[in-house]
Order: structure tokens, then sequence, then C-alpha cells
């Protein structure tokens, strides 16, 4: 594997997550001041989804990884 394509693939994936939790934190909070969401279950739930979701796009950021047999 080429050492740029190894070196960008891990920049690339912490920049992206870090930009994802941010804006999973920005609507989180915006959402958190309402009524609607000032239940700590539904947080769980939620938390939960979205905590979960940056497992697909890491698949490709990672994929340069992958060994080929």
């Amino acid at each position: 594997m080429n050492k740029f394509k190894k070196i960008f693939s891990i920049l690339s994936f912490l920049v992206l997550t870090f930009v994802y939790i941010l804006v999973i934190m920005a609507l989180l909070q915006k959402f958190n001041d309402t009524w609607i969401f000032n239940n700590w279950i539904l947080e769980l739930i939620v938390y939960f989804i979205l905590g979960n979701l940056w497992i697909f796009p890491s698949m490709y950021i990672l994929k340069p990884f992958k060994k080929v047999k």
C-alpha cells in the first residue's frame, strides 16, 4: 500500500470522525433544550443510534488497510 494513501486514510478518518461528533453534539444540544427531547430514555436511544452510525463511513475510509489475499 502506498504510504501517502495510508497517512491520508488515517488523517481523513480522524478529521471526519471529529466533524461528525461536533455535528451530532450541536444537533442534540439544540433538540435537548426543547420539551420533546427532555427524556433520558429518548436521549439514550438517540445517542446509541447516532453513536453507531459512524461505523459505516469509517468502513469506507479505512478500506485501504484491508489486506488483499
